[in-house]
């Protein structure tokens, strides 16, 4: 009996042994199982403090590039706006800041240089708007203890070597990218992560097309290069006065050529200084006047300086024809018969180019000793009445001289004698011009044989030395010194906007 009850308490004391193994197992268990759910706890708060950073980042960066994608269009509204200003300087009347192409080109590269610090002042804007978002907590779930917000932003802008131009350091200043960097925070129940964001926004290529550009009318006053019968001795003579024309010609509203009919008590030498003072070129200006006296001449006519100025002046004035020996730099139109019982000599005397324009030539006396003077002879604009063309024993066009005659509209008779007696000495030279390509005009002697000049042991036809053709009759005005301006309309080019490309790189470190 008592070896009964020994083993049962034997097994009982092994039960009561497995009993606490068991619950020291599962003790042991049960703490593992509570660390390890620990630890995966603080692996989820630190992802999701990862997460939340990302989201931030994504949600900043998303929006600052779409601001800075907006940017584009803004600026190809600016750019326009400022083309504006330059279409409305080129339309008539032509301003000076854009009345000659390297104006024009220098306003076009102004535009690209201040659209580009507009756009660099538009970068730095949004991330000064970026700025007001700092340390301003985010929640994307209201249930959760996840925010992201950004910590600080830092720019720098680079020239095309990623230099920063604001060192001192730096020669190149150009700006060519801008380096913006965003700092962000994700928080998740505590814990903290930052992520950096780096934008890299490049400059455009430029704002103007280099290809394409629209044209723009506008008046220009240019030299015709297609001058006529009627450019030399006008149809309708002007009325307006000089001084209204001068007026006009300043507030760049006058049409060329700019002409003016002098009115009593006006003077040529004053209409000169006033030209000069604007800063004008007389020989743009042409006057009509009734009185050649009282108009040109001051206490007389000796020396009378024209400065360029053409005068023009009727047949019957007498006062004009008495006095052309005593021009200097003189552009004098007749608007008929230069006669005269005088005569015409010492032309040119003083070494400048001038001009003498008649329809019609009679005088009693000898031309000769000229020098530096165009002596044109044009006839009249009706085919039924021929030009006289005379002079007295001696015609000479001497030293830098040139005898111009449009040998359609003068009488052959007076052609002829021209062709045996006129003479040319130093670099004296004559121009002529006919519609008709079989008609000429040669040097013969009476008999009709050409007329010769020896040289050393050679002899020269005088007409191939001293007498040249001319192709057209623009051209033989432009060679005997005749220039006109007139006003003409002319496309100018103007550039277009160029739809900007806001190239934007984007990285994020961890």
């Amino acid at each position: 009996m008592k070896v009964l009850k020994n083993q049962q308490g034997y097994a009982l004391l092994v039960v009561l042994l497995i009993v606490v193994l068991f619950f020291s197992l599962s003790a042991t268990f049960i703490a593992g199982s509570l660390n390890h759910s620990k630890q995966e706890q603080t692996i989820d708060v630190n992802n999701h403090a990862v997460a939340a950073a990302e989201m931030g980042t994504l949600y900043f960066t998303t929006d600052f590039e779409r601001e800075l994608k907006m940017l584009k269009y803004e600026m190809n509204t600016q750019t326009q706006l400022k083309l504006n200003a330059l279409i409305d300087c080129i339309k008539y009347p032509l301003g000076n800041a854009c009345n000659t192409q390297a104006k024009r080109d220098q306003w076009e590269e102004t535009i690209e240089q201040e659209m580009k610090a507009i756009l660099i002042g538009r970068i730095m804007d949004k991330v000064q708007l970026l700025n007001t978002q700092i340390d301003v907590k985010k929640s994307p779930f209201t249930e959760e203890k996840i925010d992201y917000s950004i910590l600080k932003t830092t720019t720098v802008k680079l020239n095309k070597e990623l230099k920063n131009v604001d060192l001192p350091a730096t020669v190149d200043k150009e700006v060519e990218s801008i380096k913006i960097e965003m700092n962000v925070q994700g928080t998740s129940e505590g814990v903290l992560k930052e992520l950096i964001a780096t934008f890299l926004v490049k400059m455009p290529d430029g704002f103007l097309s280099s290809e394409e550009s629209i044209k723009v009318d506008t008046l220009q006053i240019t030299s015709n290069v297609d001058l006529k019968y009627e450019n030399v001795f006008s149809l309708i003579p002007p009325t307006q006065s000089c001084s209204a024309l001068l007026t006009n010609v300043l507030k760049s509203i006058a049409k060329a050529p700019y002409e003016c009919l002098s009115v009593p008590g006006e003077k040529l030498s004053t209409f000169v200084d006033q030209i000069k003072t604007a800063k004008l070129d007389p020989v743009d200006f042409r006057v009509y006047t009734n009185s050649f006296s009282e108009y040109v001449c001051d206490k007389n006519c000796n020396n009378i300086n024209f400065q360029g100025v053409s005068v023009v002046v009727k047949e019957s004035d007498a006062s004009a024809s008495n006095n052309i020996n005593n021009l200097v730099n003189a552009r004098l139109i007749i608007n008929g018969k230069l006669g005269t019982g005088n005569n015409l000599m010492n032309l040119g005397k003083n070494g400048v180019k001038q001009s003498l324009i008649v329809k019609e030539l009679v005088i009693d006396g000898n031309i000769k000793n000229s020098a530096n003077t165009n002596f044109l002879v044009l006839g009249y604009n009706n085919p039924l009445v021929l030009a006289n063309l005379k002079w007295g024993n001696h015609i000479e066009i001497s030293n830098n001289s040139r005898f111009c005659v449009d040998i359609d509209r003068v009488k052959s008779s007076d052609l002829n004698l021209l062709s045996q007696q006129i003479i040319f000495s130093g670099s004296g030279v004559m121009s002529y011009y006919s519609a008709d390509k079989n008609k000429v005009f040669e040097l013969k002697n009476a008999s009709g044989a050409d007329r010769t000049v020896k040289e050393g042991k050679n002899t020269y036809k005088m007409t191939d030395l001293y007498v040249k053709r001319e192709s057209s009759y623009s051209t033989f005005l432009a060679n005997c010194g005749v220039s006109i301006k007139s006003t003409n309309t002319m496309p100018l080019d103007v550039s277009i906007p160029v739809p900007i490309d806001i190239d934007i790189d984007l990285e994020i470190d961890y």
